[in-house]
This record gives structure tokens, sequence and C-alpha cells, in this order.
């Protein structure tokens, strides 16, 4: 196997992670997980050949505290880089940059949500897999 020519540089951080329970909450049983994103992409200088994606996720963004069990705003940050090989492929490094990107920090943020809502003594939460490239194209 060969290493990918997007990679990336160590391991990515977490940069907001705002948690408030609802200790009133009463669960109705099923509940609906709402989700809002967003996605930056900062690049550096262009002969670095990096860039800086930021992921943010809230929970529950606009509802009225006392109907949901818990408000959370977390957000992660990785640094990318890549070969020369992508520098004319403007489309396939953007590719890369918003969606890849993205869902690759989107895999270290699911465990450390489960853990946030287990040590709060809720259910687990298992955050589904999302689909950067369908979001991308509602934009």
């Amino acid at each position: 196997m060969k290493p990918s020519i997007f990679q990336l540089v160590d391991k990515p951080r977490v940069t907001k992670n705002i948690f408030q329970l609802n200790k009133e909450f009463n669960f109705p049983g099923e509940l609906s997980l709402e989700i809002d994103n967003n996605i930056k992409v900062i690049k550096m200088f262009e002969e670095d050949k990096n860039a800086i994606v930021v992921l943010n996720l809230t929970f529950f963004k606009g509802r009225i505290f006392e109907e949901i069990p818990f408000k959370l705003e977390i957000e992660i940050e990785g640094l990318f880089s890549w070969d020369d090989e992508l520098e004319n492929k403007s489309d396939r490094l953007e590719f890369l940059l918003n969606e890849n990107a993205p869902a690759i920090l989107y895999s270290y943020l699911r465990p450390m949500i489960t853990t946030i809502t287990v040590d709060a003594n809720l259910p687990p939460l298992v955050i589904p897999l999302m689909n950067f490239r369908e979001q991308n194209q509602t934009k």
C-alpha cells in the first residue's frame, strides 16, 4: 500500500468544547438528534503545501434549553499537507480539503462526543457518520 498524497500532520486538536447538561430533561423515548456543522479551510502559504481545516459541530442549535437534554458545541482543527502532485489539480485539492479532511476530523470527534455524554450520565451518544460530499453539493 502506498501512503496518500494528502496527509493529516500530527494529531488534530480540540479548540472548543462547551457542554451544558439539562438536569431537568425527561427523555420522551425517541429523540431526534440535530447536528449543525461548519467547515473552515485556512490555506497557508502556497509554497508550504498545507492548510488548517476546522470542523465545528453544534448540537440542538437554536433550540430552547428546556426542550433538549444538553447543549454541545465542539470544534477540532487539523493541519493537512499534500504533495507537489496536487499543486496543478486544484479541483482535487479542494475536494480533499472540503470533504476528506472534515471526514477525518469527524472520526476523531465521534468517540469524544460519546465520552462526553457518558460522563454526564446520559445514554452513550454515538453520532452517525456524515456525508460531507452531499453537504458540499447542496451549498
